[in-house]
């Protein structure tokens, strides 16, 4: 399995296919010319491949700016993102990830993460890769955080976005994770950061979204990570 970033643009119509195919194996509620629609939107798309070719893994990429406390925040916004169940825990998606954006926001004074999770698989990246990032457990959002993270909410889900909760509550109809595929079970409530997850979006079922925020900054990573995503 390899991984590679590319433009939206210089996807071909059957690599589109299989990620919408493969999105559709995991979520419910689908729907092809949404996720199309939705997928020209973004700037880029990093693809996982196996050897033949075909498409294994995807997360879909969009650049922001958005106005807080008179600046421009800059960052990169985590869409439509899926790895076949299989693969599950390998980290080729996060590796290609991290050494495309982290050397990107170099130019940059700062430069952030913009995700938003409606599984625990997903939030649990940031406590496993990050020492630094909201919402979280171990500390409250500053309030300079919550500005941004209500700021960029606010610009991508206008209708949606509840910022007292921190949670995208879709008023229409939304894909959510399948049965069976990401199940918060007893044994996984175990997990503290999965029962905060559990706790701070219990929409989740109904494909809600938790906005979450973390720096892009190799000073804001745990060592254990970096020496994952950056040996």
């Amino acid at each position: 399995m390899k991984g590679r970033i590319v433009p939206v643009h210089s996807c071909t119509d059957a690599q589109t296919g299989e990620m919408y195919a493969l999105m559709a194996q995991h979520y419910d509620n689908t729907d092809e010319a949404v996720f199309r629609s939705d997928l020209m939107d973004k700037d880029y798309v990093l693809l996982l491949e196996d050897d033949a070719g075909a498409v294994v893994g995807f997360t879909t990429q969009k650049l922001l700016s958005v106005p807080v406390d008179g600046q421009e925040v800059r960052g990169v916004f985590s869409g439509d993102t899926i790895i076949r169940q299989d693969l599950w825990g390998e980290p080729e998606l996060f590796r290609v990830w991290a050494q495309f954006w982290f050397p990107y926001a170099r130019q940059f004074e700062e430069f952030y993460w913009f995700l938003i999770c409606k599984g625990y698989k997903t939030y649990r990246i940031l406590p496993l890769f990050w020492q630094e990032f909201y919402p979280s457990r171990r500390a409250p959002v500053p309030e300079r955080m919550q500005r941004i993270m209500d700021a960029y909410a606010g610009l991508l889900y206008p209708g949606d976005y509840n910022p007292a909760t921190g949670v995208v509550e879709y008023l229409h109809s939304k894909d959510r994770l399948r049965p069976g595929v990401a199940d918060l079970t007893p044994a996984r409530l175990r997990n503290p950061d999965v029962a905060y997850f559990a706790k701070r979006n219990p929409g989740h079922v109904r494909g809600n979204d938790l906005v979450c925020l973390a720096r892009i900054d190799r000073a804001c990573m745990k060592a254990s990570a970096q020496r994952v995503l950056f040996r």
